[in-house]
């Protein structure tokens, strides 16, 4: 069988868990996350005591980002929903980290930190979404006292649920009140409390899959920043700049930017339970026990490859590990829909969401390099 997937947590954080989980081991909890993720279908059940549980978990193994991962995957194999909001969570904390804006990082990391407040990003339109567009979604104009923030991010999860947003926007040119022409844009990540004057945040998008993390877009209508609450920049390419400030833990190379491997450990996760549940099917059924066993075997070189490349020990890029991650996801969840047959493609069978869920992978913080592959794929 997988690696037990209650051993994929470590000791450390079987301890944590067991003490935020009301004396519940890992084992309990995560059969309870998989119990809670099929009855978690629309934005008003945003997991939002969960949430607070795997904060206190995550805060306390966040100095060493291979804890993190296993936690991660440990965690996607329970409810993907919420392993998704916490990378989102991640992601926030991660550029408040790595900001050298002292005033914000005392006023937002320990509450952040500690689960009494939630913070997210909208930071998707800088790297792989609304990128086609001639004018950039949320744009930032220069004014005497600060910014002041107009348009809108696409793609927020929990932002009903949040406290605050961690935003990128494009400086817009002062004086000519648009864009400089033939130059490449500056971008700024701003910390922005959700109840500021001017946010909006926009009923959820409904979405093939993942409903309870209430995903959706924010828009900004003449919201006001000050230099307390930029975060980075500006400057070009302010995601990758933010980036290259992280060395360790939390904001270490588990990062959840485009193609990083905190997306391909939740695609590791979601596999893990697809792939049980085919084991579980093949004790009765001898014809899918070599597919369960061989879908075994993939996941555990992935899995093994993921921590490698987080030491720095892997021998591919992180694109590529995606790749695999992905196709591991898709594969084991449409493996585990052909054994269930008919029944697994109601719509309240766990089997079916795994299918709609895992579907995600393929535009959730999906570099072009993945996509291309992934078409490239579907032709053969």
């Amino acid at each position: 069988m997988i690696k037990p997937l209650v051993d994929l947590v470590g000791h450390r954080a079987e301890e944590i868990i067991v003490r935020v989980a009301n004396g519940t081991g890992s084992e309990q909890w995560l059969l309870d996350l998989r119990k809670d993720a099929g009855n978690m279908k629309a934005a008003a059940d945003f997991p939002w005591s969960t949430i607070r549980q795997c904060a206190a978990v995550e805060t306390a193994i966040s100095d060493d980002s291979g804890d993190l991962l296993e936690f991660y995957v440990w965690l996607a194999s329970g409810c993907l929903t919420t392993a998704f909001v916490m990378t989102q969570r991640s992601a926030a904390l991660r550029r408040i980290e790595t900001s050298e804006n002292e005033f914000a990082r005392t006023k937002l990391l320990a509450s952040i930190q500690s689960g009494n407040s939630f913070a997210t990003v909208g930071i998707s339109h800088l790297t792989t979404s609304r990128r086609h567009l001639s004018q950039p979604p949320l744009r930032a104009t220069r004014v005497t006292n600060g910014w002041v923030l107009n348009g809108y991010s696409p793609w927020v999860t929990g932002g009903h649920f949040s406290d605050w947003l961690i935003v990128g926007a494009v400086e817009d040119d002062c004086a000519g009140g648009g864009l400089v022409p033939n130059m490449k844009p500056r971008e700024l990540l701003f910390s922005i409390a959700r109840d500021r004057a001017g946010v909006i945040v926009e009923p959820s998008s409904v979405l093939m899959a993942l409903n309870a993390s209430a995903t959706g877009p924010v828009r900004f209508e003449h919201v006001a920043a000050d230099h307390r609450d930029l975060l980075h920049g500006p400057i070009a390419n302010v995601m990758e700049a933010s980036s290259r400030k992280a060395t360790s833990g939390i904001t270490g190379v588990t990062g959840s930017g485009p193609g990083g491997l905190q997306t391909s450990a939740l695609a590791i996760g979601h596999a893990a339970q697809a792939i049980e549940y085919l084991f579980k099917e093949s004790q009765l059924r001898e014809d899918i026990r070599s597919v369960a066993e061989g879908l075994q075997n993939q996941w555990k070189v992935v899995f093994e490859e993921l921590l490698q490349m987080n030491n720095g020990m892997g021998l591919q890029d992180t694109a590529a590990l995606r790749k695999k991650a992905n196709d591991l996801a898709l594969n084991s969840t449409q493996a585990a829909l052909a054994a269930a047959k008919g029944v697994g493609f109601a719509d309240d069978h766990d089997v079916g969401r795994w299918c709609r869920e895992a579907l995600f992978f393929l535009v959730w913080s999906c570099p072009q390099s993945v996509v291309q592959a992934h078409l490239c794929s579907f032709m053969s």
